[in-house]
């Protein structure tokens, strides 16, 4: 039986059995049910965030996943890929959700994805040895070996697969090495990962439609005053199914949508983006080794010196010291 051959029985089965409109009553009883799921089985920051600056909490995928569960939903996804010009591709899914009981077709989402979202599109250079190819160049902290009368040069550190030959502070094949931002050359390697996404969302979109769990994300269905954001970061949720909840701060739709997985690929590409800035600001002040040690001691605490393991937000502070 082909897919939509499948379809086409699961939506006659479903118009047999499936009254013509839900009542009131029944109405009301749905959106208690999520209303008491989410408190006895929801998790802030897990199953659902806040995002700064927005009235309500935003439904996570394993959020979704609770409520497929609860009200027996089968999601089956159709996609649609877009090819483009630069290796890009763009993939719109649909999520159509169904009762598994019945086969009922009981609503559908939309969402996309695409390679041209910045944290596909974009990868950050590092500096790469010119002798073996690793991007295992280090600033030194010391002369070169028998130039003594030299500044620090640079390394390739043979620890982390490196060669270890060294180089001047200004040689030209260092220093003249393109860092930062730059377009990605291996945009295929993002291609079932902007399809995992694109499902993700429209799976999101899916539930919300078919459970109409929206408001129950916004307020109490009994109690109507609208939640309130603060001035600062955090939102509290007045009147919600967990009334005082203070919402994570400064989370982003990229976080509120990701997997723990693809959360610390983008903060190892964030702090790695950063320190590349951070020396190369180092290097236009000339600060010296010792200099530049302390004020990582000083901002980074415990964490090895110029570690891409290093908190995102406290580089960013450093990197603002220095008047970046």
């Amino acid at each position: 039986m082909s897919n939509g051959d499948a379809i086409a029985r699961r939506a006659e089965t479903g118009m047999a059995v499936m009254p013509a409109e839900m009542t009131i009553e029944e109405l009301v009883a749905r959106t208690r049910k999520v209303q008491e799921a989410m408190k006895a089985v929801m998790k802030d920051g897990e199953h659902y965030g806040v995002i700064p600056g927005t009235p309500k909490p935003t439904l996570l995928k394993p959020g979704a996943e609770k409520l497929l569960n609860l009200f027996m939903l089968d999601p089956e996804y159709a996609a649609v890929r877009e090819h483009e010009e630069g290796s890009h591709l763009t993939i719109t899914s649909t999520c159509t959700l169904y009762h598994i009981g019945t086969g009922a077709r009981l609503g559908s989402g939309m969402g996309s994805c695409s390679t041209r979202e910045s944290k596909y599109a974009y990868r950050n250079a590092k500096r790469v040895c010119p002798k073996c190819g690793a991007d295992a160049i280090n600033k030194s902290k010391f002369p070169p070996r028998g130039r003594r009368d030299e500044a620090p040069g640079w390394y390739c550190y043979a620890k982390v697969g490196g060669c270890g030959v060294e180089f001047g502070a200004e040689d030209p094949a260092i220093t003249g090495q393109m860092l930062g931002r730059v377009d990605n050359p291996d945009k295929a390697d993002q291609y079932n990962t902007v399809l995992k996404m694109a499902n993700k969302r429209s799976l999101v979109a899916a539930v919300l439609n078919v459970t109409a769990a929206s408001d129950i994300f916004t307020q109490d269905l009994e109690d109507m005053p609208a939640a309130h954001t603060s001035a600062e970061s955090n939102t509290v949720l007045t009147g919600s199914a967990t009334p005082g909840v203070v919402a994570p701060a400064g989370m982003t739709p990229e976080q509120l949508f990701e997997t723990p997985g693809e959360e610390a690929e983008r903060k190892g590409q964030e702090a790695a983006t950063l320190l590349s800035a951070i020396e190369g600001r180092w290097d236009v002040l000339k600060t010296p080794a010792a200099l530049r040690i302390k004020m990582w001691e000083r901002r980074c605490g415990a964490t090895t010196y110029l570690s891409p393991d290093a908190d995102p937000a406290v580089l960013a502070d450093l990197l603002r010291e220095l008047g970046a």
